[in-house]
């Protein structure tokens, strides 16, 4: 019966189907293309965190109001303060969890059944972060008229949460707030466990000052010592945390490391063994009919044969035998085709952008592998195009290679290949230099 009243008298249920409602479009637009993949679908939840966690912060402010007009808190002390506002606000708690499960519920809809469950770490972010939402309004809702509280939280909360994504310096200001990227359908990877702890510590450091507040607000001591001890108890706990939830993230350079998925891939074969996370297991047919006919050309070329095609992240470890794949969806032949043939390529780490490091093209090196594998010069340019058409000239340079003796073209390769890998330049892989020389 106490639940019944409160889901009958609470203002939650009046505004809550406008705040399942963008939920729902936000989510259904993310997720239209993205593959039925639970590990980096749930981000949706965080993504849409600016449209129920200031709505929880708002009702709060809204309920603690009521609960100051009324002077509960001045009533018989039959309850505690804690159990008077547990009590106020466990509806407005349900309303952001409400709203997670009609993301997750509209994610399951657009991308289909998943073979694995919703990423728990994210789960136990957004439902931390709705606590702490709804205990900070609560708190500005019992200092200021509900009236002005209610529309001061809801507009601050949500700034704070969009705003600084949209600051480049510091970069790392957007890690705090809890708000995530949308998925991209990258099935290797899975959500970065800091970027889901940071914002925690940030927000336990925002429940740290607004629980000793409170506590300090009770003290028989002169207004002005309790409203200095509130204040430097709460610089002091939002100091400590932010500091704390900045020395993780104060490094990266927008979005968060890629962090690989560690469950175990789906493989088939044995020279190579092709392996692919679980949800691409329906490429395994056509990779392995594509590899049969482009891993014979490239080791026939001089190329070590490879032991495994393996379709994971970058930023997962691989040894110098295996051959990192990339796929997306509806690929076709000549797609597996050229992704198997790029696969040859070593792994070529990023190099400070100064001016006597490297200089070249890494595409040259691709297209030549291409070309090896038996692609004409139309395939390649039609499938590859948003990589090599950037240059035109890039075929020139493959062009002038393939009319050398075998040896010559494996010795090219190999001698650019270092190059760049040690941040060296390259020009023979850069097109310029075929226009020079015409």
């Amino acid at each position: 019966m106490r639940i019944a009243t409160a889901l009958r008298t609470t203002s939650v249920a009046w505004v809550a189907p406008l705040v399942f409602a963008w939920v729902w479009l936000v989510s259904s637009h993310e997720a239209a293309n993205a593959p039925a993949y639970w590990a980096g679908n749930t981000a949706l939840v965080g993504h849409t965190l600016p449209f129920y966690a200031p709505a929880c912060a708002a009702f709060a402010a809204w309920e603690a109001g009521r609960l100051r007009r009324a002077e509960v808190h001045r009533l018989a002390p039959v309850r505690g303060r804690y159990a008077i506002a547990i009590s106020a606000l466990w509806p407005v708690v349900l309303l952001g969890v409400a709203a997670v499960v009609v993301c997750l519920l509209t994610v399951r809809l657009a991308t289909g059944a998943a073979h694995d469950w919703p990423h728990l770490g994210v789960l136990a972010m957004a439902g931390y972060l709705i606590t702490v939402h709804t205990v900070l309004g609560y708190g500005l809702g019992m200092l200021l008229p509900r009236v002005l509280a209610t529309p001061l939280i809801l507009v601050v909360d949500y700034l704070c949460l969009v705003m600084p994504v949209t600051i480049v310096d510091p970069m790392w200001l957007r890690e705090l707030t809890g708000w995530l990227d949308a998925p991209y359908g990258d099935l290797t990877t899975t959500t970065n466990p800091v970027a889901l702890a940071v914002p925690m510590v940030l927000a336990t450091g925002i429940l740290a000052a607004v629980l000793v507040s409170a506590e300090i607000a009770r003290w028989r001591r002169h207004r002005v010592v309790r409203v200095g001890a509130a204040t430097a108890a709460s610089v002091i706990c939002l100091s400590v945390f932010t500091v704390s939830a900045i020395l993780p993230v104060r490094d990266w350079n927008g979005d968060p490391p890629l962090h690989p998925r560690t469950d175990p891939p789906v493989c088939t074969g044995d020279s190579p063994r092709i392996c692919v996370p679980v949800e691409a297991a329906d490429s395994l047919k056509p990779l392995t009919d594509a590899a049969k006919e482009v891993v014979p050309r490239l080791v026939d070329a001089g190329l070590g044969p490879p032991k495994e095609l393996a379709f994971v992240s970058e930023a997962a470890d691989i040894d110098t035998q295996t051959w990192r794949l990339f796929l997306y969806r509806d690929m076709g032949d000549v797609d597996m085709k050229a992704s198997i043939a790029a696969s040859a390529l070593p792994p070529i780490p990023p190099c400070p952008d100064t001016s006597d490091v490297r200089s070249g093209h890494a595409g040259t090196l691709a297209a030549w592998l291409m070309v090896t594998a038996g692609m004409s010069v139309d395939e390649i340019q039609s499938q590859h195009g948003q990589k090599l058409a950037a240059d035109p000239q890039v075929m020139t340079v493959v062009d002038r290679e393939t009319k050398l003796p075998p040896d010559h073209q494996l010795a090219w390769f190999t001698r650019n290949v270092t190059l760049l890998q040690q941040c060296k330049p390259a020009p023979e892989t850069m097109p310029t230099v075929v226009k020079t020389e015409e």
